[in-house]
């Protein structure tokens, strides 16, 4: 399947794991997470296309396409416990399919969504994706998106730019969704040196659901989950353990600054 690079069906795991990236990231953004789970976890990442696998694949540029093929392509494999993480952009995606696997009667067991607004506010900051090239790559730069060697390499930014212009399109002209979009839980993270998106914005998340609601802060900046997925794997698996697994009576996670909310 294009969508699970590698993926093997298992019998014996108890719960699926789905990997949404950041604007700009793909699959590999997770590689060595299924080190950090127990074996009864299926850890999944998700390709989008236009990246890595799929480079040869257009990248969308609007979010209810992206989730309509994502959502298709993956809802045979919510035929147990599903958990659906997105990073970032990757948030947004998770949110949306988590809504078109409600509709089909399949709702995940959990979302987890990190470093992204709630679906119900806007994204801070004027849009970049329509930007002329040198522009557009001054607010990647910004960002802190890209390393100096790949800002610094005008072949690397040519090959890459028409994937990154499609994702930073995806965010910034999502639809807006009202509060109470699903029934499932959603567990909330928020990097505490995140620049880019207020800690308050990610907290909203509470306002998405009709169920119960989870929110954390961690260590680190936007990009923690590339920089120290450590922290984050943490967090996901806390989440885990305190929302989706099936059978758990359930329980506030371990991490120490976490809030549970009751709807």
């Amino acid at each position: 399947m294009n969508w699970l690079p590698g993926f093997r069906p298992r019998a014996d795991v108890r719960l699926r794991l789905f990997l949404f990236p950041y604007a700009g990231g793909g699959a590999g953004l997770y590689h060595g997470w299924k080190d950090a789970f127990p074996g009864h976890i299926d850890v999944l990442p998700v390709q989008l296309p236009g990246r890595e696998n799929r480079l040869a694949e257009p990248a969308f540029r609007h979010l209810d396409l992206l989730a309509d093929a994502a959502a298709e392509a993956l809802l045979p494999l919510a035929d147990r416990p599903a958990v659906l993480f997105g990073w970032s952009m990757g948030a947004g995606i998770a949110h949306a399919v988590a809504r078109r696997w409600e509709r089909a009667g399949r709702p995940p067991a959990l979302v987890i969504a990190a470093a992204h607004p709630a679906p119900h506010l806007p994204r801070a900051g004027p849009p970049i994706h329509a930007l002329p090239s040198d522009a557009f790559w001054r607010e990647v730069a910004r960002l802190g998106g890209l390393s100096e060697e790949a800002m610094a390499s005008e072949d690397l930014r040519r090959f890459s730019e028409p994937t990154l212009r499609a994702d930073f399109a995806v965010v910034e002209t999502r639809p807006l969704i009202p509060p109470g979009s699903l029934s499932c839980p959603i567990a909330a993270i928020a990097a505490e040196d995140d620049r880019t998106v207020p800690r308050e914005h990610v907290r909203a998340w509470s306002e998405a659901t009709r169920g119960r609601a989870a929110f954390a802060g961690i260590a680190g900046g936007h990009f923690v989950v590339r920089d120290d997925p450590a922290v984050v794997t943490a967090a996901v698996l806390a989440a885990v353990d305190a929302c989706a697994l099936p059978g758990a009576q359930p329980r506030p996670m371990t991490l120490r600054d976490l809030v549970l909310e009751e709807p």
